[in-house]
C-alpha cells in the first residue's frame, strides 16, 4: 500500500502566463483532485536576461507518486505548454513547475529563499 505525501509546488511563466498557468492548473486538478491553489502573483524576473515579468502561483497537493515520478510529470506538462531548451536559453519560459516540498523534505532550498517563491507561497497560507 502506497502512502500519501503532501507536496508544495510553484508554477511560473513569462510568456502568455495566464494561458499557460490555466492549462497547467487544468491538467494538475484532473491528476490531483483537491489541489489547493494560491493567488497568481506578478513578479520581476530574478535571474534571466528576458525582462518580461513572471506570473507565479503556488499550490499544495497530496499524492502517492514518488518525487521522481512527480518531476517527470511536471516536465511533461512543461513541454505540453511549449517549453523548449532553445526557449529557455533565450529566457522564454511558457511554464516552469518546481517541486518545492515533498513530504517533510525541502527539495529546492535555494528556491525557497527567492522573493518570487515567497510571494507565491504567502497567498497559499500555511504550508
Amino acid at each position: 500500500m502506497k502512502t500519501t505525501c503532501r507536496c508544495v509546488i510553484c508554477l511560473g511563466s513569462n510568456a502568455d502566463g495566464e494561458y499557460h498557468l490555466a492549462m497547467a492548473r487544468k491538467i494538475l486538478d484532473c491528476t490531483f483532485p483537491g489541489m489547493r491553489w494560491g493567488e497568481i502573483v506578478e513578479t520581476v524576473p530574478e535571474v534571466t536576461e528576458n525582462p518580461a515579468p513572471y506570473l507565479n502561483q503556488a499550490a499544495m497537493m497530496e499524492t502517492e507518486l514518488s518525487a521522481g515520478e512527480l518531476k517527470a510529470l511536471f516536465k511533461d506538462i512543461e513541454k505540453k505548454c511549449g517549453r523548449t531548451p532553445e526557449g529557455k536559453q533565450k529566457g522564454i519560459i511558457p511554464l516552469d513547475i518546481d517541486l518545492l516540498v515533498f513530504g517533510t523534505q525541502v527539495m529546492k532550498p535555494a528556491d525557497m529563499e527567492k522573493h518570487y517563491v515567497g510571494q507565491a507561497l504567502s497567498s497559499l497560507g500555511k504550508v
